[in-house]
């Protein structure tokens, strides 16, 4: 009997990879799979109380990312129509000194700048675009945009880690410490996927010294940062620290920093008028308690559509363009808006008929083994919800109770499922989705489009690397921390 449960709870999320493998489209995928698991409700049924205790804490999720991707993309698509994200991506290149290290600064840095500080997908919004600027295919921006949310566990400033702590019963700072050890996998393997990706097997192991040293001083400024300085800037200041290392580089090995023209500069206010406003009133409601109000004015939300609704005035676009970026942007609005909302529908359906809850009570079982797939609990959460909070929200209080009760150090465990789990969110068909939209909308007049097929494969094929890393470690470490 069981084991029918356990076959049937993984059913929902079998059915959406095996469908999307398949290269049908998302949104009917994802319709049919919902509707799959509403038949389903026989074996799981689905009660008033358990709807309206998931949905309680998934519609502020579901509005702040509806919120955020209408601001993204409206900002992304301005900037386009500006001219600036060509202006922005040729200073990239010139400033890493070629386009194989211009790929790393965007794909592994300035991307996961952008994600730490805001989230919900915007880091892929800023990204893929770049990355078409300085010469790849809408395929090979959108994979590396994917591939590059390499701290995605400290997204729009690590809600994840806060509410996994809260359920999980732990210390938030602690962790925050056992997920940035957990990462080291996760950027190394996606570092690596990305330099292949981008430059081919030769030229990548050519340069894979550049590579994995990147990764390794954003994993010790991570590190670093959970320790002394702050959970959720942490992500923000290892994105930052990868950056200026490869200008180091890129200064040591082929001369100066390029001088950036006043039209460059101009196309950087919109990027800097958001971190500002974001990092300002974070700062301000920390020292200036104003209840619900501050929720609302430190929501990224707020300050992406702010930003989205200036950047005409700031730019200097004239109508014209204004409209031009106006439309497109509503137009690619709505279908990326709708795979996003159903897949956060269907991670809600798998927590609230109890599909979820009887695949980590199938994992307990296991006693210690259980360990081992704590990494896979935490991919399966970030597959089918794409978001971190959704998965702390799903498993962390079960996932810390079996730790309890198998003496094993919860918050050891629920920093590999942290890890693992935002390492995973980049395979979503959500987010899939969205990278594919943003850079087909961005390719070069005439090119191809973006092979959706190949980017669920390259991203699926790192989080099976890392889940092989991950679930041994986090097995040993069961036994002695």
């Amino acid at each position: 009997m069981l084991l029918i449960d356990l076959a049937l709870a993984a059913l929902p999320i079998v059915l959406v990879a095996v469908l999307l493998a398949c290269r049908l489209e998302p949104i009917p995928v994802v319709i049919g799979v919902i509707a799959a698991t509403l038949v389903l409700s026989f074996r799981f049924p689905l009660t008033w109380d358990a709807i309206e205790s998931t949905g309680g804490r998934l519609l502020p999720i579901t509005l702040a990312v509806s919120l955020i991707i209408l601001g993204g993309v409206l900002l992304a698509e301005t900037l386009a129509a500006s001219g600036a994200q060509t202006r922005i991506g040729a200073w990239l290149e010139a400033a890493a000194q070629g386009r194989e290290r211009a790929l790393l600064l965007i794909g592994l840095t300035i991307g996961p700048l952008a994600e730490s500080l805001i989230g919900w997908g915007i880091g892929i919004i800023v990204a893929a675009p770049l990355l078409i600027q300085i010469g790849l295919s809408a395929t090979r921006a959108a994979t590396i945009a994917l591939l590059g949310m390499v701290v995605a566990p400290w997204g729009s400033l690590a809600p994840g880690l806060l509410v996994s702590s809260q359920l999980g019963g732990e210390d938030f700072r602690e962790v925050g410490i056992w997920t940035a050890l957990f990462n080291l996998p996760v950027l190394l393997v996606m570092a690596a996927t990305i330099a292949i990706v981008g430059m081919g097997w030769r030229v990548a192991v050519r340069r894979s010294p550049e590579v994995l040293s990147t990764a390794l001083v954003m994993w010790l400024v991570l590190l670093a940062s959970n320790l002394w300085i702050s959970v959720p800037l942490s992500g923000a200041l290892s994105s930052l620290a990868g950056a200026a290392w490869l200008l180091v580089l890129a200064r040591i090995r082929g001369g100066g920093m390029p001088a950036m023209d006043r039209a460059t500069t101009r196309s950087l206010l919109p990027y800097a008028l958001l971190v500002t406003s974001l990092l300002s009133m974070t700062a301000f409601t920390s020292l200036v308690p104003l209840g619900a109000a501050s929720a609302v004015l430190t929501s990224p939300a707020l300050w992406l559509l702010v930003t989205a609704v200036v950047t005409p005035a700031l730019l200097g676009l004239d109508r014209e363009g204004a409209t031009t970026g106006l439309v497109r942007g509503l137009r690619l609005f709505v279908p990326v808006w709708l795979v996003t909302v159903l897949f956060i529908v269907l991670g809600a359906l798998l927590a609230a008929n109890g599909m979820a809850e009887t695949l980590s009570d199938g994992a307990a079982m296991l006693g210690t083994g259980f360990l081992l797939v704590v990494p896979l609990m935490g991919f399966l959460g970030g597959y089918t919800t794409a978001s971190n909070t959704a998965i702390a929200s799903m498993f962390s209080a079960g996932i810390s109770h079996v730790s309890l009760a198998i003496d094993a150090s919860p918050a050891m465990v629920l920093g590999s499922q942290n890890a693992s789990g935002g390492a995973a969110v980049i395979s979503s068909p959500a987010r899939v989705a969205l990278a594919s939209a943003i850079a087909n909308d961005n390719r070069v007049s005439g090119t191809e489009r973006a092979d959706v097929r190949f980017a669920m494969v390259a991203v699926l094929a790192a989080n099976a690397v890392i889940l092989v890393i991950l679930s041994p470690i986090t097995f040993l470490l069961g036994g002695v921390a």
